[in-house]
């Protein structure tokens, strides 16, 4: 039996994406199961990543963030990748349980934000996501008239003192329209939290008894950390396409 040291690397986009690509290779290394060969993950950190995060110090905080140890040192890389492609097209043969408690162990070894209050979660996607944009971008917009209709449909799922956040971009005003016509009851223990710090409204979206997915790599990656209900919304993006088994599908509105 021979190994291969394995990495994920290259990626420049955005948190959640990066991190979901560095999951797909840990996962796999973990499967891997020593025939024909044994892959092993070797975790090369984040060089740098967009949406404001440049900065060396910042990057170094995501890092720690995240809790996988850097364990490159002495070690020479066989297959490094950007993604695993067999992880992104079948997620559920790969993040069985024994993968799932591994990283969940490796994000919960750092310290963390405080966990949500309040217990259903909405991530909404904006920010560069916006219609007039085309291509992928216009793709990955849900109009706010989705999350009218969606948001309380599950929170009558719940009991009535279930509170929600909404996390997202931008100002106030592009987002009033969400609560038009809802109950009284919903809009008092409904908040919007724009602009949060990324760390905070990710741990939020990790912690929250109930989490409602937006077409995005970071609430896909927040979703495979929580370990409590989760409404997924299928993005046509590479790695966000397939829910894990137990998560509940909703109509995702493109």
């Amino acid at each position: 039996m021979g190994y291969k040291n394995y990495t994920i690397r290259g990626k420049t986009d955005g948190f959640g994406c990066q991190y979901n690509a560095k999951l797909s290779g840990l996962a796999f290394c973990l499967n891997s199961g020593g025939w024909p060969t044994q892959y092993r993950y070797i975790h090369t950190p984040f060089a740098t990543v967009s949406h404001g995060w440049r900065k060396e110090d910042r990057v170094a905080q995501l890092n720690e963030f995240i809790g996988i140890p850097d364990n490159r040192i002495g070690k020479r890389i066989h297959v490094p990748k950007k993604f695993e492609t067999k992880v992104f097209n079948d997620p559920n043969a790969f993040y069985n349980s024994s993968v799932l408690d591994t990283i969940r162990e490796y994000y919960w070894s750092t310290p963390k934000p405080q966990d949500s209050e309040n217990e259903i979660v909405v991530h909404i996607r904006r920010g560069d996501v916006q219609p007039h944009n085309g291509g992928d971008r216009a793709r990955r917009h849900l109009p706010n008239v989705w999350y009218n209709t969606q948001i309380p449909d599950i929170v009558s799922r719940y009991p009535s003192h279930y509170k929600i956040t909404i996390h997202s971009e931008g100002e106030m005003p592009e987002f009033e329209s969400i609560t038009d016509g809802w109950p009284q009851d919903i809009v008092d223990r409904t908040v919007f939290k724009l602009d949060t710090c990324l760390t905070t409204a990710f741990h939020e979206m990790v912690t929250a008894k109930v989490l409602l997915m937006s077409k995005s790599g970071f609430a896909y990656t927040s979703a495979i950390l929580n370990t409590n209900d989760i409404f997924f919304v299928r993005s046509g993006a590479r790695g966000q396409k397939i829910p894990l088994g137990h998560w509940i599908r909703t109509p995702w509105g493109g």
